[in-house]
């Protein structure tokens, strides 16, 4: 038996032995062994002779597995890893729902932990945030975890804290992997890409390019063309944020003509929602108009694109189209943010609202910032500007800061 084998039984002999409740001394005396043997093999201090192993299995009902089987769900916990990285999500679902039948099987099996790490990766590629159980369930394990799989599980607690608007924790866990004196195939892709789309968020435009660069790079490398488009499409976020929409301009033209071979319609709608954003951020409002007649089927699951649409029609007096499309958007879900903005868009091109619009707007603010999210602050922070600027009201310079501290910093939806 190997050295990482031996140590994967004796950590699954401790978890299915306190899962089912056996105290450790009672249950190394019913083997029989001496409780001070026994403690120092759950810890993988001592090794377990392929007898012993079997009495605990049986005694632990744990199920007797072959090598094949366990080489073959490997092959496809590494393969649900490939088709995530490769932005394969339908294959990806369907082969995580096949490993999801052997749950049981492969909780008490020593790849209890590759499973763990394997639906911790899976779920926050998703967004599933509820899996933050699973970093303390791993990490309870780490000193099981080969380099790999603990570059993974960092890499990943990164892009948890992400998902979650914390940019600055997340990139402590990527300056680890930075310093680490290895780097793994495709995962070293992914930290160069959340690395910069943590930069673009906290305003560190220059690193933020530096790193893109790298991570697009590495993507055409490995043929994975799709996020190579989204990391241009984040090269352009990074112009707009530069106050360069121009630039931003050309990048989503050319990305579209590259790579839209290898992009779904929902891809290409969500490159259109933050080009369309690029020019309405600019008050370009007939660029925006002609982006937005782009959209490809589906494109009303992007809440973003019903902003930027609204906001367009609104500045380019169109008030009738206004009235049509609001009606229109009203049987698609949204969160509540883009609900505020289209109703605060609503309320300001009829008079005597400004009261109402200002109370809408600090309540915007308000849970915005409870819950961490900056990507709507910077419209809400201008629309209060210029509220108190036609009023001739000093609390502007109040929000002129935020705006500031914010640097400039736009709505995005990032793959």
């Amino acid at each position: 038996m190997n050295t990482d084998e031996s140590k994967l039984k004796a950590a699954l002999i401790r978890k299915r032995r306190i899962e089912l409740n056996w105290k450790q001394e009672a249950f190394a005396k019913s083997l029989p062994m001496a409780n001070s043997s026994f403690s120092e093999m759950e810890r993988g201090m001592r090794p377990i002779t392929e007898e012993l192993y079997k009495n605990i299995a049986n005694k632990l009902k744990l199920p007797t597995l072959t090598t094949e089987w366990l080489k073959e769900q490997r092959f496809l916990m590494d393969l649900i890893k490939e088709k995530l990285y490769f932005c394969d999500y339908k294959e990806a679902c369907s082969l995580y729902k096949d490993l999801q039948f052997k749950d049981e099987l492969l909780n008490n099996s020593i790849l209890f932990l590759e499973y763990n790490l394997t639906s911790f990766i899976y779920n926050v590629t998703f967004s599933n945030n509820k899996e933050t159980k699973k970093v303390k369930y791993l990490k309870k394990y780490i000193d099981c975890l080969d380099n790999t799989q603990i570059y993974q599980f960092i890499l990943y607690q990164g892009i948890l804290e992400k998902n979650l608007h914390h940019p600055s924790k997340a990139l402590d866990y990527f300056q680890t992997l930075f310093d680490n004196p290895y780097s793994i195939n495709y995962f070293v892709d992914l930290l160069y890409y959340q690395t910069a789309i943590c930069l673009i968020q906290i305003g560190h435009l220059a690193l933020a390019h530096k790193y893109n660069n790298k991570a697009e790079n590495l993507f055409k490398e490995n043929d994975n063309f799709k996020r190579a488009a989204f990391s241009q499409m984040h090269e352009a976020i990074i112009y707009t944020h530069e106050n360069h929409p121009t630039e931003a301009g050309k990048i989503y033209e050319k990305l579209l003509k590259t790579y839209s071979q290898y992009l779904t319609d929902q891809d290409i709608n969500i490159i259109l929602s933050n080009a369309g954003n690029n020019y309405v951020n600019a008050t370009q409002y007939d660029k925006a108009q002609n982006i937005y007649k782009q959209l490809k089927p589906g494109w009303q699951n992007i809440p973003e694109i019903f902003y930027g649409i609204a906001w367009t029609l609104l500045q380019t007096d169109q008030h009738d189209k206004l009235d049509e499309f609001l009606k229109y958007s009203k049987q698609y879900p949204k969160n509540k943010f883009i609900k505020d903005m289209l109703e605060i868009i609503n309320l300001q091109r009829k008079p005597n609202n400004e009261k109402e619009i200002e109370t809408k707007l600090k309540a915007c603010e308000k849970y915005l910032n409870r819950e961490g999210s900056s990507e709507g602050m910077i419209f809400i922070y201008e629309q209060l500007i210029q509220y108190y600027e036609t009023r001739s009201i000093v609390k502007q310079v109040k929000y002129l800061k935020k705006l500031n501290e914010l640097n400039k910093r736009g709505m995005q939806y990032e793959q």
